[in-house]
């Protein structure tokens, strides 16, 4: 059984488990993975944590749906958000979870982003990255990308992503089923502001992202979707054989 902690935002974990069904071979019902999904809405703000604006950390209320999905039998488990895996928040989950549940395997949805990258995009020098100011703050992707001999890129039009995510009319947190035309706009200006600086690839670095942007790619540009390869990693892990190619 896989297990899914969503509700960062609702959608997320529910497109993660869309993914995993589409990814997985199957001639019947029969055929498919087990799912299990939390899908905590009550999980605190990742980013205002993150900042100071409050002091509240999200890793506990995470730990506690994990550790009830891995109690439900869950054997491998992914988290539906790009933020919640900072080091302020995911080593102290991860802390939590591996105290009750030693051989717990939990995926981390960047580090199998990156592998992924070096997978498909082995001769890539600059990859953007669209992401929460959570994630820049603490660069979330910048080091492993670094680090894989990969260039990061950041849109220098960051405050339209930030509005495309948070904006509270039209933002995709308010508005995900389906996003807003001005989020899609928001987002693609910022894709197009990575392009024009060289991204040979661009990370739809939050989970949402890919809901208003579902496109492979923009401009002949790939756009690499996180949750695609968690879901895909996840099945990896649970039921190789059933992989689809």
């Amino acid at each position: 059984m896989i297990g899914i902690l969503g509700g960062m935002g609702p959608q997320a974990g529910v497109d993660l488990a869309s993914k995993i069904i589409s990814q997985t071979r199957a001639e019947k019902d029969q055929d498919h993975i087990p799912l299990l999904l939390v899908g905590d809405p009550l999980v605190p703000d990742r980013t205002a944590f993150l900042f100071g604006r409050t002091d509240i950390n999200p890793a506990l209320a995470m730990a506690k749906s994990v550790k009830m999905l891995i109690a439900s039998g869950a054997k491998c488990i992914g988290i539906a958000c790009n933020t919640a895996h900072s080091p302020p928040i995911f080593d102290v989950f991860e802390r939590s979870v591996k105290e009750a549940y030693p051989d717990a395997n939990v995926l981390h949805l960047i580090q199998e982003t990156v592998r992924g990258i070096q997978a498909q995009f082995p001769l890539a020098g600059k990859i953007g990255i669209l992401a929460t100011q959570g994630s820049y703050e603490f660069r979330l992707y910048d080091n492993p990308l670094s680090e894989a001999g990969f260039s990061p890129l950041r849109p220098t039009n960051t405050e339209l992503l930030t509005d495309a995510i948070f904006n509270p009319k039209v933002g995709i947190k308010a508005c995900s089923a389906p996003p807003t035309s001005e989020a899609r706009s928001w987002i693609i200006s910022c894709i197009d502001n990575l392009i024009d600086q060289g991204a040979e690839a661009i990370i739809l670095g939050c989970t949402e992202l890919p809901l208003a942007v579902p496109e492979s790619s923009h401009r002949g540009v790939s756009l690499i979707d996180p949750g695609l390869m968690l879901a895909r990693a996840l099945i990896e892990a649970c039921a190789p054989d059933r992989l689809l190619p």
